[in-house]
Parts: C-alpha cells; structure tokens; sequence
C-alpha cells in the first residue's frame, strides 16, 4: 500500500507530458502555488475571525471549520500537482483529491441546511437601519432621561422647600406629628411635646412613654380609627416623664411605604386653652353668683320702696315674678356658658311652675335651636308674662284648658323662626279693659329685641301670641337670634 502511495518508480513525471517546455512547466508551477497559498490563507483569516467573534452560535462555528478543511484540502491538492510535475506520486494525489472531495461533498450537503439561519443574518443596510433606528430610541431615551432628572431634581427642590416650610410653621409650636403603624408602634414623630426627644419615641408604643391609664385612653381611639378607616379626634389627657398636659388627637388611617396599614396624627398642646377655660368657669361662677346678688338687692331696694311710697302689694309681687323671670333666664345662660340659650330650656326655665302644677295641659314642640344672649332674656320674660296671665286669667284658670307652644323655620331664605302661644279654653275669652306692661312686652320690647314681628289676638277658645324674627344661621341644629356677644 505505501509502495503504491509513495513508490515513484512505476510512473513518468506529469511534467514530461508537457515536455518539460520551460513556460508552460512555469505558468502551471506558479498557477497552482498562487492557488495553494490563497487556499491557506482562507482558513487563517477565518481562524482569527471565529477567534475573535466570541458570541457566534456553535453552528456557525461548525460552518466556518467545515469550510477551513474544505480549502485546505483544495490548497493540498494543488501543492500535489506541483510536486507531481516532478516526482510521480499519484497515489498521495489521489488521496489528497478523496480527501479534498469528502470535504466538498459534506460542505456542499451541510451548507443547504444552514441556508436559512444564515438568511437570517441582516444585511449591512437593514443593520445600519436598525443601529438608526436605535440611535434615534437611544437619542429618545436620552431626552427622556434629562427630562426625568430635571424633574426629579424639580421634585426634590420642591420636597426640600415644602419640608423647609413644615418645619418653620411646627418648629416652636404645640404641634407634634407622628406616624405608627397598626400595632401603634411609632415609626416617625416630628416635634415632639413635654420635653421628650425623638429617641425616647420611635421604635417604642404608648406604655414605653405614658402612664397605662393615659396609654389606654390614647390607644383606644387611634384602634378606633384604624378599625373604622375613617379619621377621629379626641382630646386627652397625657402624662410622659412626670409632665403632665391636654392634647387635641386628629388621627388619620393610612397606608405605610412597606403597604401596612397605620396612621399619621397631630397632637397640639391645649394645656393653655385648657386652664383658661377652667379659670373662664370660676370667673363665670362669680359673675352669675354676683349678678344673682344684684337681683336679690335690686329686689330688695324695690321692696323697700315700695313700702316707702305706700305702693300696692300686687306692684310688688308683679316686680317679684318678673325679676324671678330674668333670674331664671340668667340661669339658663350660666348653665350654657353664655353662649346662647336653647329655646326649650328657657321654656322649661319659665313654666316650670306651671309644669309641675297642670301636667299635661301644656304642649311643647319645636326643633333644637339656640337664642343668643340677649334675646333669651326678651322671650323668657315674654314667656313669664304668658305663663302668668294663663294662670290667673286664661287656659289654666279653669279646668279644661289647653296650651300648645310650638315653633319652627320657614322655608326660603332668609329664613325665619316662627314661635307660637295658643290657648284653647272652654269658654270665650274677652280681650282685657286695658293693656299693661305685659303687653308691651309682647308686643314691642321681645320683637323688637330679636328684630323680628309679633301679634297679640284674642280669639274666641283662647289668646294667641305670634312671634315671626330672623335668624342668623341656616343650620337648623343651632340657630341663634339677636346679636350673640360671643
């Protein structure tokens, strides 16, 4: 076998068949060395180039070597023509040549399969469209990007100047905010209250800085508004540190950043309101003790004067129920505070006595609303002056008669409370021979004080007093007649 491959001897060089003429011997020599050598360099560069291109697929790998052995076999066969031209080696040849034709038969059957991954592979138009294409988004995204800067920086010069402007306004005042979450662990607190600094909050709940009476209270309502997601407000007493003073709760539910429910609240320091209140009571106290006094020496000068001058006995008694009658209303305001009077406690301030005496004889009905100050006077004492001529001279002077005080608002704006007194009595009631003090009261100094209109009738059941004034509210829970001196 090898004396068939490498055994020159049994045939002639491929030379002297072209008769060893020097040119043609040439032209083919330097043809097929020209050939061989580019056929060697081909499988080189594409060695560099598969080298290089890290991030071909393996088939591509697989192609570039297929075709490296398919040109160096070609550039063999071609070094054997050479090398045939002189020494008759025809059996290497041949193989060389099978060689050479394997590699061309496996790369001609393999390339048709990998025609289409290949197609797939952009050309340099469609890849230097794409890379526009992408330059553009590039360029797009870029925009973008400075746009969202700027408007993150906007944001946070925004955030700094509001936070800046929280802090001045917080900063030195009563006001203490704070976050918890639902197990009322505080989370974040700014400004906070009685000397307590922000490390003896965040981090602890309600019992690791109040008294457990204090903790309670405040924990009771901050569940209640977790519980019911709406806000409530509350003021408390809070004991931390041995200090001890009033708050005013706002508590709001929210949501946290780490998507737990909790709240964020306000606590402002009421202590202040809260003791001028308690010394606005005591000064209350003694204003209505002292004014009580008053009346008791105005009744008492009244009596003395009376027996001076010789006067009637009614006189005096009248000027006793009367001065009773502003007593009572002064009563009723001190009771409220002096901020207005409700209509059905002066009512009930006035004919107490009548109440009590003829049960179920008289009516009431009307809805909640409050008279100022000074017009409370002016209807109680014209409610006195009704309640004291039905005794003596109408529905309840006899057995069977009835009265019926109601009120309400008529419709329309300005809207206007509508009071009325009727009496219903067994037999006609004939208007009096003359028309005293309570009738001017009635009919001039109440309605006049509440600005309003009255009339006085004598029907045949009974009297009927009408009463038509203004308010100053359009809430129907808490109206107020007459200038209020709150």
């Amino acid at each position: 076998m090898l004396n068939w491959l490498l055994d020159p001897s049994a045939y002639m060089p491929h030379g002297m068949c072209l008769l060893w003429q020097p040119g043609l011997v040439a032209l083919h020599v330097a043809s097929d060395a020209a050939i061989a050598l580019a056929y060697f360099a081909i499988p080189i560069t594409l060695a560099i180039f598969v080298r290089k291109r890290t991030d071909l697929e393996r088939q591509h790998q697989a192609l570039a070597a297929l075709f490296a052995v398919f040109i160096t076999a070609c550039g063999l066969t071609h070094v054997a023509s050479i090398i045939v031209l002189w020494v008759p080696l025809y059996g290497a040849e041949g193989v060389l040549k099978a060689i050479t034709a394997v590699a061309s038969v496996a790369t001609a059957i393999v390339l048709p399969f990998l025609i289409p991954q290949l197609l797939r592979i952009p050309s340099p138009r469609a890849l230097e469209a794409e890379i526009g294409s992408h330059r553009a988004t590039l360029e797009e995204l870029s925009a973008a990007r400075s746009q969202l800067t700027d408007r993150v920086a906007q944001t946070e010069s925004d955030l700094l100047d509001t936070n800046r402007r929280f802090e001045a306004a917080l900063r030195g005042s009563p006001i203490t905010v704070f976050e918890q979450d639902a197990d009322l662990i505080y989370t974040w607190a700014y400004n906070p209250p009685l000397g307590v600094t922000l490390d003896d909050i965040i981090g602890r709940a309600e019992r690791d800085v109040m008294t457990p009476a204090t903790a309670d209270a405040v924990r009771a309502v901050k569940l209640e508004a977790i519980a019911a997601g709406a806000p409530r407000r509350a003021e408390v007493p809070i004991e931390v540190a041995g200090r001890a003073g009033w708050f005013d709760l706002r508590i709001e539910p929210i949501t946290l950043r780490d998507g737990r429910p909790g709240l964020i609240a306000t606590s402002t320091d009421i202590t202040a309101i809260k003791q001028q209140e308690n010394h606005l009571r005591v000064v209350m106290r003694e204003l209505n003790h002292r004014s009580k006094n008053l009346l008791t020496i105005v009744l008492s000068l009244m009596r003395q004067t009376a027996r001076g001058f010789d006067l009637p006995s009614a006189f005096t008694v009248r000027m006793e129920e009367r001065l009773g009658a502003l007593a009572n209303a002064h009563d009723v305001l001190a009771n409220q505070k002096w901020r207005g009077a409700d209509i059905s406690a002066v009512l009930h301030g006035q004919l107490a006595h009548q109440l009590a005496a003829y049960p179920g004889r008289i009516h009431i009905e009307g809805p909640p609303f409050r008279l100022a100050p000074e017009s409370a006077h002016y209807v109680g004492m014209a409610l006195h002056e009704l309640g004291s001529n039905a005794v003596k001279y109408g529905a309840l002077s006899g057995a069977d008669g009835q009265i019926w005080v109601h009120w309400r608002f008529s419709e329309g704006e300005p809207r206007h409370l509508e009071l009325e007194w009727r009496e219903d009595f067994e037999r006609p009631l004939p208007p009096p021979n003359r028309l005293g003090f309570g009738s001017t009261i009635l009919q001039t100094l109440t309605p006049r004080a509440l600005g309003g209109v009255a009339e006085l009738a004598f029907q045949d059941r009974g009297l009927v007093w009408s009463l038509r004034a203004p308010t100053n509210s359009a809430g129907e829970d808490r109206m107020t007649l007459g200038v209020s001196s709150d």
